[in-house]
C-alpha cells in the first residue's frame, strides 16, 4: 500500500490512528457470532475424537522415534509455570492484587519442534501416513502403531514425498515427521 493510501485506510479503520500513534487498543470483533446462532462448523466433536484417537493410536511409534516424549507416554504437551515475578510486577504497575496464581504456557517448551503449531502438522501427516498404510494393506487399525518404524515402513514411505507451503514452525514440524517416517 502506497504511505499515499494510509490516510484513505485510517479513514475507514480509524482504530488504525491509535495503532500508529503505538496506543493500546482493544479490537473487538463485529462479525462475532454466539455459538447458538452457528448453524454448522466444518468440524465437529466427532471429528476431533477421531483425531485424538488417531494420536493414541501412534502412541507406540511416537515413543520410540522421540525419546522425549516417553515419558508423557506420547503426549505432546508444554509445561505450564508460575511466574511469581511477573504477578508482582503487574499488581505494582497497575496497583491491583491479583488473586491466586499467574502461570505461563510453555509452548515454546514443546518437546520435539517446539512449537504449538507442531502439533496439527504431526497430525496431518500421520493421518496421510496411515490412509497410505492402510490403503496399501499394511495396517489394521487395531496393529502395533509401532510398526511405522520398522524398516518395511520406511521403505514403504520412502516412495513418497510431502510438500508444504511454510517454512516456518508448521514446515518443520512436518520435515520432522516426515522424516522419521522415511
Amino acid at each position: 500500500m502506497p504511505f499515499s493510501d494510509l490516510q484513505i485506510w485510517i479513514n475507514q479503520f480509524p482504530l488504525l490512528k491509535e495503532i500508529i500513534a503505538l496506543k493500546p487498543v482493544t479490537w473487538l470483533n463485529p462479525y462475532k457470532k454466539n455459538m447458538g446462532d452457528i448453524k454448522s462448523l466444518p468440524l465437529n466433536i466427532h471429528d476431533m475424537e477421531d483425531a485424538q484417537d488417531l494420536m493414541r493410536r501412534f502412541v507406540p511409534f511416537l515413543e520410540n522415534a522421540f525419546p522425549e516424549i516417553a515419558k508423557t507416554h506420547g503426549q505432546i504437551e508444554s509445561p505450564l509455570k508460575e511466574i511469581e515475578k511477573m504477578k508482582a510486577g503487574l499488581n505494582q504497575y497497575y496497583g491491583y492484587s491479583i488473586a491466586g496464581k499467574l502461570l505461563l504456557k510453555c509452548d515454546n517448551e514443546l518437546p520435539i519442534a517446539g512449537s504449538i503449531k507442531a502439533r496439527g502438522g504431526f497430525y496431518e501427516v500421520l493421518h496421510y501416513a496411515e490412509q497410505l498404510a492402510l490403503q496399501n494393506g499394511l495396517l489394521k487399525k487395531n496393529d502395533d502403531y509401532s510398526i511405522f518404524g520398522s524398516d518395511q515402513f520406511r521403505k514403504f514411505f520412502s516412495e513418497y514425498s510431502i510438500g508444504v507451503g511454510s517454512t516456518g514452525n508448521l514446515g518443520l514440524s512436518i520435515g520432522i515427521m516426515g522424516a522419521k517416517l522415511g
